[in-house]
């Protein structure tokens, strides 16, 4: 098994840093380097511009007082060049005639003249000028031995100055990789829980909200919602194991009674006839289900088209009001102004789906009210959101329990003994979900609210 260093060389902060490091000393060489230019060219213009000035100041005073002049102030500067760093040498014919050198060059212009070609004991280089005063050469030299200096100076502060920035790069660049490198191993160590089933596991959060803490947000918000699929869907697995133990056993005896009668010569269609109406109510379940998790996938939306909600409304209520009658309920519908100005409940849609949820909804409030109770279905147009709702004067819904009977399989206490398969609702919460809704339950006082809301503006994802 691999060690922790390895494990820190290895990993992705540790070479990043890494990469950073060798940026930065490149970035560090380059601009070194063009300032060591920058004050080599400096120093070399110095140079060349304090010899233009003593050949300028020399042949002015050449010109006003003639040679002879020239030669006694040369003269009485002509130190050592050792000493003083300037070189001069005023010939004829190459015969020296003044300065402080032995000989100088006879080509006119710059160049560069080893101490040693001047008979001086040093290793050092002079810049000369080389003009002509009438017959005679003069050559005006410096020493270069600032720019020697600087060059050693530099070169060796630069190569110290390189070497404690690598090392402290390397070590900065090492810390902090640790420091991500450990943040790292915190989220695989806690990803790892959750790969062996540890879905309460979450991945750490730091209070300084750099990247690493946004993707740790974005896991742990991704892990909640698979926690809470699973648990729907365990959920789920258990409902359809209580809800559909009942019609099986009762499918199971009448078969054994439709067994029983046809080998003791009775009759058996009676009993048929109940076996299928119980395979029925399976099926419808198992079908229910099914449909629910294609509105969910979005299989649906292809069927999607510009429609109008309105008559949809009217066609529902125009089927329930008989139904409604007999159980001598009313149902009625309540539109509101903006819906005339409107035009209508305009928006992108399945029309089949939709019809579905308004007819669950109703059927839900015919079933659970009881005898004269009035069903109002209003709807309405507000900004760019669609809106209906479908209140009732019945029992209603406890607080508690308005988000749970939107889970599949899910029937109240009260409602265990009559007939449906707790589908219902969770279907319209698919429906309204499909087409970017959202359902809301309120308080009728008394009774239920069933309200939907339909985002116009909400982008729809083929």
């Amino acid at each position: 098994m691999p060690s922790a260093s390895l494990k820190l060389l290895r990993s992705m902060p540790f070479r990043l840093a890494l990469g950073f490091t060798l940026l930065y000393l490149l970035c560090f060489s380059v601009g070194g380097l063009l300032y060591y230019n920058s004050v080599q060219e400096n120093i070399a213009t110095n140079i060349e511009v304090s010899l233009l000035k003593q050949q300028s100041v020399t042949s002015q005073l050449y010109e006003a007082l003639g040679l002879e002049e020239v030669i006694k102030v040369i003269d009485a500067h002509s130190t050592s060049p050792l000493q003083s760093g300037s070189a001069y040498h005023v010939s004829l014919a190459g015969d020296k005639v003044a300065g402080n050198i032995a000989s100088g060059t006879t080509d006119v212009g710059w160049r560069d003249i080893p101490a040693s070609e001047l008979g001086l004991g040093t290793d050092e280089t002079y810049r000369f000028l080389t003009t002509t005063l009438g017959d005679h050469i003069v050559s005006l030299g410096r020493s270069t031995h600032r720019l020697n200096e600087m060059r050693e100076h530099f070169l060796k502060n630069f190569l110290t100055t390189f070497l404690i920035t690598m090392a402290l790069a390397l070590i900065g660049g090492s810390i902090l990789a640790s420091r991500s490198h450990s943040r790292v191993r915190s989220i695989v160590s806690s990803m790892d829980r959750v790969a062996a089933g540890n879905l309460d596991a979450r991945l750490p959060v730091s209070p300084r909200g750099d990247d690493i803490d946004n993707l740790s947000v974005n896991m742990n918000d991704a892990l909640s919602l698979l926690q809470q699929q699973i648990s729907s869907m365990k959920q789920v697995s258990a409902n359809i194991a209580h809800d559909l133990k009942t019609p099986l056993n009762r499918l199971y005896i009448k078969l054994e009674e439709a067994s029983a009668n046809a080998q003791s010569g009775e009759p058996v269609q009676h009993v048929l006839d109940d076996a299928v109406e119980e395979a029925a109510i399976i099926n419808g379940t198992f079908e229910a289900l099914l449909r629910i998790a294609q509105i969910e996938a979005g299989a649906r939306k292809a069927k999607f088209t510009a429609m109008d909600l309105l008559p949809t409304l009217n066609n529902a209520i125009e089927v329930y009001e008989p139904v409604a009658e007999e159980q001598n309920q009313t149902i009625r519908l309540i539109l509101d102004s903006t819906v005339e100005e409107n035009a209508g409940l305009h928006l992108l849609g399945d029309k089949d789906l939709l019809l579905q949820m308004i007819v669950n909804i109703i059927e839900n409030a015919i079933r659970y009210c009881p005898d004269g109770a009035q069903i109002v279905v209003s709807a309405g147009v507000v900004n760019s959101v669609v809106w209906m709702s479908i209140c009732d004067n019945g029992p209603g819904v406890p607080e508690s329990e308005r988000e749970k009977v939107f889970e599949r399989l899910y029937r109240l206490e009260a409602s265990r003994t009559s007939k449906g398969s707790g589908l219902g609702l969770s279907l319209v919460k698919a429906v309204a979900d499909l087409h970017c809704g959202t359902v809301t339950l309120g308080d009728n006082k008394p009774g239920l609210c069933v309200k939907v809301t339909f985002d116009l503006d909400c982008p729809v994802d083929f």
